[in-house]
């Protein structure tokens, strides 16, 4: 046998997925006990834990790396993981955050999409995050669908929350010394040692009966409140908003 299926076998042994998310895990508490939160809104969310009501906590790609954290902490949480070999590992770093997952991935809008991301689960995580949130257990999730465009919210996440009654609360955490990388989502890796801030957005409701108009204009008010926190969070930590200054390049 060739070193390099002997490396590729130990890759994907369950032994290492299970190291690199226990390292990951523990990395990612260090930088959260060693910076300096300010949590802007927390009252939002301990409104609906003071009702014992559940709710979904939304995200955008890329801004996500920390959160998990701070779900550790907000009551019962379950989070969204794909079925591939990421969603293997990241179900690993959860297991070590003591948040709860659930395996599926969302399912852009288009035939052509709809065929690439066929069996990835995307119906059977749905309806397990419905029965989820009637369980009151609530639930994390990214709003926006690789590959891509980044900060458009899907259309999974409304359905979610027509489906469940339950509403979308808009999340940003973010730090300001961290490392951009130069990919679809501009995946975000927070420092330690550094000023931080998480920012919660006000509920958004989804009605049952809602017709394809309505469900249009929940996705634009998700979409537009997930880039008014997400800016927010920025300003606090002293750095400027991630908008788009030109094709391809943001700021921040």
């Amino acid at each position: 046998m060739s070193s390099l299926n002997i490396g590729k076998r130990i890759v994907q042994s369950e032994a290492f997925k299970t190291a690199i998310g226990f390292v990951v895990a523990m990395m990612l508490k260090f930088i959260r006990y060693t910076c300096r939160f300010e949590v802007h809104r927390l009252d939002i969310a301990q409104r609906f834990w003071t009702n014992d009501e559940p709710f979904i906590g939304a995200t955008w790609h890329g801004q996500n790396f920390i959160l998990p954290t701070f779900w550790h902490n907000w009551r019962e949480m379950r989070v969204l993981a794909s079925r591939h070999g990421d969603g293997e590992i990241v179900t690993k770093i959860m297991h070590f955050l003591g948040v709860g997952v659930i395996r599926g991935s969302g399912v852009p809008k288009g035939e052509e999409r709809r065929h690439k991301y066929k069996g990835k689960g995307g119906a059977g995580a749905l309806r397990a995050m419905v029965r989820a949130l009637g369980e009151n257990i609530s639930i994390g999730l990214t709003a926006d669908l690789p590959p891509g465009p980044a900060r458009r919210a899907g259309d999974g996440i409304i359905m979610l929350a027509r489906l469940s009654g339950c509403p979308i609360i808009p999340v940003a955490a973010t730090t300001r010394a961290r490392i951009q990388l130069n990919n679809w989502d501009k995946f975000t890796i927070n420092l330690p040692f550094s000023k931080g801030a998480v920012v919660l957005g006000e509920p958004i409701y989804v009605p049952r009966d809602a017709d394809p108009d309505a469900l249009e204009t929940a996705r634009l008010e998700v979409e537009n409140a997930l880039n008014a926190v997400a800016e927010e969070a920025d300003r606090i930590v002293g750095r400027l908003p991630q908008r788009a200054t030109s094709a391809g390049e943001q700021t921040g």
